[in-house]
């Protein structure tokens, strides 16, 4: 059991080849499309933020003004 355990294994010098080998064979994107598609979630990111802000801010503005804000029963002073 020993021995397959260390003929399964390998050294870094080995994996670090047969990583470069598979990272030849991967087909990249070109620039263009790099750049096309950052700007795409770039641009999705910024409509996301600006609705969770909008939201979050008529949702305070709600609760503030429509709820904490209702006049509340003053005491009567002297009792």
């Amino acid at each position: 059991m020993a021995t397959t355990l260390r003929a399964a294994r390998q050294g870094p010098i080995e994996f670090a080849q047969e990583a470069w080998a598979e990272l030849r064979k991967v087909t990249w994107p070109s620039r263009e499309t790099v750049l096309r598609l950052t700007l795409i979630v770039l641009v999705i990111s910024a409509l996301i933020a600006a609705y969770i802000f909008a939201f979050d801010n008529l949702f305070t503005l709600v609760i503030t003004k429509g709820v904490v804000g209702q006049p509340t029963a003053t005491p009567v002073p002297g009792q």
